[in-house]
């Protein structure tokens, strides 16, 4: 096992993507909450106010979340994946799964998640890498991946600016040798 750790920083393409799916969604919440305004300025209706409200609120929230994009594009210097002599660290914002151990890991396999390439991280007791999860997003994305791919640690090549092969290669290198094939079963026994 290496003594140094290995990072992965955001694919800029990801963090752009995720860029501009913001401010759609900052313009969405703007636009709504001016025609909620329009309509609370010649009714007095509950809805209208209550449209404003969340709007604004969205529109807020949008653009703290758009910020952080923002800096993310502008100083890719925060790792996405870490692995070092301990376990690796999903860093993915809200979606990875934060630590997990090498000694929880029974094998590492290429799987597809919504016509996406990714990489499954086979893990001994995926339930108890959920409830760990600090948030409750964070356990509702590690839930749905074991539904969808039968582990909570999905790692996603296309977030991350690397090839999927190198990726791969340093986990083989962790988690030593204990890489499996997509075609054979889903975990090997710890060697």
């Amino acid at each position: 096992m290496p003594d140094e750790s290995v990072d992965f920083y955001p694919s800029r393409a990801h963090v752009l993507t995720l860029a501009l799916t913001i401010l759609a969604l900052v313009v969405l919440c703007a636009v709504a909450a001016r025609l909620g305004f329009d309509a609370a300025q010649t009714s007095a209706a509950p809805a209208a106010l209550a449209v404003v409200s969340l709007s604004a609120i969205g529109v807020l929230v949008f653009t703290g979340l758009g910020l952080i994009v923002v800096r993310r594009l502008l100083l890719p210097t925060w790792p996405v994946l870490t692995l070092d002599g301990e376990g690796l660290t999903d860093w993915l914002p809200n979606l990875g799964v934060e630590q997990v151990l090498w000694t929880e890991v029974t094998g590492v396999r290429e799987a597809r998640l919504a016509f996406r390439r990714v990489l499954a991280v086979d893990v001994t007791d995926p339930k108890a890498v959920v409830a760990r999860q600090r948030t409750f997003v964070r356990r509702i994305a590690a839930s749905a991946n074991i539904a969808l791919v039968g582990t909570p640690v999905v790692l996603k090549p296309g977030s991350i600016d690397s090839r999927p092969e190198v990726i791969a290669a340093a986990l083989s290198t962790f988690v030593g040798g204990r890489v499996v094939d997509s075609k054979a079963p889903r975990t090997e026994p710890v060697a």
